[in-house]
């Protein structure tokens, strides 16, 4: 398959690893505070079926240069983010500038969320530890990716861009958005059929603990 490889002049905002309180949950990630670090990335933006979603592409990246600090996660390879429609045509078209940025901002806002409710969730587990002491088994311990909005001025992209994971190991689809329960196939190793349950666990945390307003579905990664 050809490669369509191209190099943007951006501007990154390093999106923080906010942790729970009654405060950061009143509040809304505060974007326009963060610091914009001039740099350069090279996409190969040819589409793949593979890491295709339902509303955005992902695509193998790396960063050239920036201007200032940033995260040692994506020193190596990096995973580039755009947001698409369907045209009539079947085919996609990009978001551009306005509609682009708001796109980004909205998948950065609910994994900021996501962040913060599993922080919550180990709160929660740290709390039950110290009065009834460790489980059976373990509780496996999970993070999500870092990321980082991108945006070329020039020529209106605007991209989220995710730390790589992945490599030799396999990619796992833990819980759907329309169940609370693990879709983990019943061959998958017994390391992944914990965290599954781990993870519906932490729904139950997470809705109860927010008297219902919150909790994170769709988990997936390695």
């Amino acid at each position: 398959m050809t490669s369509l490889v191209q190099r943007f002049n951006v501007r990154f905002q390093v999106i923080p690893t906010r942790e729970w309180s009654q405060e950061v949950f009143s509040g809304p990630l505060d974007l326009l505070g963060l610091v914009r670090i001039p740099g350069e990335i090279e996409v190969d933006l040819k589409i793949l079926k593979g890491l295709m979603g339902t509303f955005k592409t992902a695509h193998p990246g790396r960063i050239i240069s920036q201007l200032g600090p940033i995260p040692t996660c994506f020193a190596q390879k990096i995973c580039v983010k755009q947001a698409y429609r369907h045209k009539s045509t079947g085919e996609i078209s990009r978001y551009r500038d306005t509609e682009a940025h708001a796109k980004v901002v909205k998948e950065v806002v609910c994994l900021d969320w996501a962040t913060i409710l599993l922080d919550l969730t180990y709160r929660f587990i740290e709390e039950a530890v110290a009065e009834h002491g460790e489980p059976l088994g373990g509780i496996p311990q999970l993070r999500f990716v870092r990321a980082m909005l991108a945006e070329d001025p020039v020529a209106q992209k605007h991209f989220l861009i995710e730390e790589w994971i992945g490599g030799d190991m396999e990619f796992v689809k833990y819980i759907n958005n329309g169940h609370p329960v693990s879709c983990v196939r019943g061959d998958a190793s017994e390391e992944v059929h914990q965290i599954a349950e781990f993870l519906c666990f932490a729904q139950h945390v997470q809705f109860n603990k927010t008297g219902g307003l919150a909790y994170t579905s769709d988990y997936q990664g390695l």
